[in-house]
């Protein structure tokens, strides 16, 4: 099996680490190709600067420039250039880290069995690169003694969902099979659209296409702080990923994943932090309100949620 490792390049700052950890895996990528998304080419410049010669060297980058017509769209031009020519897939965040044995310990995994996507535990990392805490993983996960546990929808879904918790991470730890590739561009469950949480949607698409495999390894972090979208509470996408759970839980409850009981869970749970936090914001006013209505179970509250819901995406840009 060969790997093509898609960067959808943006941010120069953390070029180093991003670099080194590419260069410095005990078993390689095939092919790495970025695609700048930056203003000017700041990201190009600086790849091909004297200062990178060394790991640049070591590394097959193939260096296109981006769309620059957004994150997604982004994606979707590397996605376009892969254009399935591995079997395995993995998208790197420009601002995260992967450990020497990523490829390595995702290899045998997926090695171990036809799963639709591989995910590793990982670290939370400060600004400067130090791991400060490890993902809230459930405890029947996190106790044993198997390095790889293999979870299917069911388990994902109720996980996850109920309680608002995405304990997978993002794309930056997940290596996916290139027949679930599809999966990345659908992001709705049962019409209800899931963007602002594009990464757990896509896990839990994956996972009804057959079981996850989850390795115990934490092999990198994710970077909190900085000038990421995770920073910016009162910015559109947290936003929508607060809401994003709401539409998990509905599109699940449709599906048949989850029951009234679990999606009440959450939209319980959202409701308490809307109005904690975005109470003053005009745009959540009306989910605020909304959300105790489906909470109680009031009946038309979920079909008003998703005229809303749709709303706010088309007029956000989503």
């Amino acid at each position: 099996m060969k790997i093509t490792t898609l960067i959808p390049a943006y941010k120069t700052k953390y070029m180093q680490e991003l670099l080194t950890g590419l260069a410095t895996q005990t078993r390689a990528s095939h092919r790495v190709i970025i695609s700048d998304d930056s203003p000017n080419g700041e990201f190009s410049e600086r790849l091909n600067s004297p200062e990178m010669a060394y790991l640049r060297a070591r590394i097959p980058i193939e260096l296109v420039e981006g769309p620059k017509t957004g994150a997604y769209q982004n994606l979707r031009h590397l996605i376009q250039l892969w254009d399935g020519s591995s079997e395995l897939v993995h998208i790197l965040l420009d601002d995260d880290v992967i450990y020497p044995d990523f490829y390595a310990r995702h290899f045998n995994a997926q090695e171990a069995g036809t799963f639709p996507c591989s995910i590793s535990a990982r670290w939370t990392a400060n600004e400067r690169g130090q791991p400060i805490e490890g993902m809230p993983i459930p405890e029947g996960v996190f106790n044993s003694l198997n390095r790889l546990v293999t979870l299917d929808a069911g388990a994902m879904f109720v996980s996850t969902v109920p309680q608002c918790q995405n304990w997978f991470g993002e794309f930056s730890n997940c290596v996916f099979r290139s027949h679930v590739a599809e999966l990345l561009f659908q992001h709705e469950f049962a019409g209800v659209s899931y963007a602002g949480l594009w990464d757990l949607g896509f896990f839990l698409a994956a996972s009804i296409r057959g079981p996850i495999a989850y390795i115990q390894d934490r092999l990198g972090y994710f970077r909190t702080g900085g000038d990421g979208h995770s920073s910016q509470l009162f910015g559109k996408y947290m936003k929508a990923a607060h809401l994003g759970y709401v539409a998990l839980a509905l599109g699940g409850k449709k599906l048949g994943r989850l029951g009234e009981y679990h999606a009440r869970l959450c939209y319980h749970g959202i409701a308490a932090a809307l109005i904690q936090r975005y109470s003053q914001q005009e745009d959540m006013l009306p989910f605020c309100q909304l959300l105790p209505q489906m909470a109680a179970g009031e009946a038309g509250a979920e079909d008003r949620f998703e005229q809303l819901w749709a709303s706010y995406l088309a007029s956000n840009g989503f």
